[in-house]
């Protein structure tokens, strides 16, 4: 029997929400400033794009790889960092809990599979405000999946394939319930599922950042198209019309360790 991965994260620092770094937090960046840098070296890096997309908001980098944050937000949000050259990194932020923001991001390798780095939202556009960070949403559903073709090249024997959500946000399950990422107090979802190759995989329990996925080998067709599929919960106490749960995410791509 093949084995599904539930998916949970470990909460960092916001008291509604999870935060998992990608990289490293660097101990010797300025201090009182926001900055990125380069994971390997410890430099400074100009020019990543800072995106807010809840917010409509975007800035670059300086040439010192600061930054400031020219909108305000009062709940947990994305923020999402690109870069040429570099892996598309988000993390969820909290105006007033995490300041100053110090990241370091990674080089991309030959064997780094970037899929989609635009916010996805799936659903029906239907939704409580108390819906774990409803205010937050950014765009309209495109429906109740997502679901994306791509290659993926030869992988050597004792390698891994591992799937990385940056960021993910919307999750309504009696987890995210318990965690006080929901705020809804009458029902809950069942969990966001994510197929591989048209296999069940995982499933995604709560709200958070980095959820990072191993792919069974078995699964992987090599030097082929491949299928991801991530298809959003649905509300558990619905008995007539299919009411799907609204969840947003963003930054999706593969790594071969």
């Amino acid at each position: 029997m093949r084995k599904v991965l539930i998916v949970f994260l470990i909460l960092i620092g916001l008291p509604s929400f999870s935060k998992v770094i990608t990289g490293e937090i660097s101990k010797d960046l300025k201090t009182g400033v926001n900055q990125v840098v380069d994971a390997e070296n410890n430099v400074p890096i100009e020019g990543v794009i800072i995106k807010i997309p809840s917010k409509n908001y975007q800035t670059k980098t300086r040439k010192d790889g600061t930054f400031k944050l020219g909108t305000k937000f009062n709940s947990p949000t994305i923020m999402s960092l690109e870069k040429s050259g570099y892996k598309p990194y988000s993390m969820t932020i909290n105006d007033g809990v995490v300041k100053p923001i110090q990241i370091a991001i990674e080089k991309t390798t030959p064997h780094d599979i970037v899929v989609d780095t635009q916010m996805i939202h799936i659903g029906d556009n239907s939704f409580s405000p108390r819906s774990a960070n409803a205010n937050e949403f950014s765009i309209v559903s495109s429906g109740p999946f997502y679901s994306k073709d791509f290659k993926l090249k030869l992988i050597n024997a004792g390698q891994e394939l591992f799937l990385i959500i940056g960021s993910i946000i919307g999750i309504d399950t009696i987890q995210a319930q318990r965690l006080g990422q929901s705020k809804v107090l009458t029902a809950h979802s069942s969990s966001p599922e994510i197929f591989f190759n048209g296999n069940k995989i995982a499933e995604i329990k709560i709200n958070g950042d980095n959820q990072k996925i191993k792919i069974p080998f078995g699964l992987i067709k090599q030097n082929q198209q491949n299928n991801l599929t991530i298809k959003t919960g649905r509300n558990l106490y619905k008995t007539t019309d299919i009411d799907f749960d609204d969840i947003e995410f963003t930054n999706i791509l593969f790594e071969i360790n």
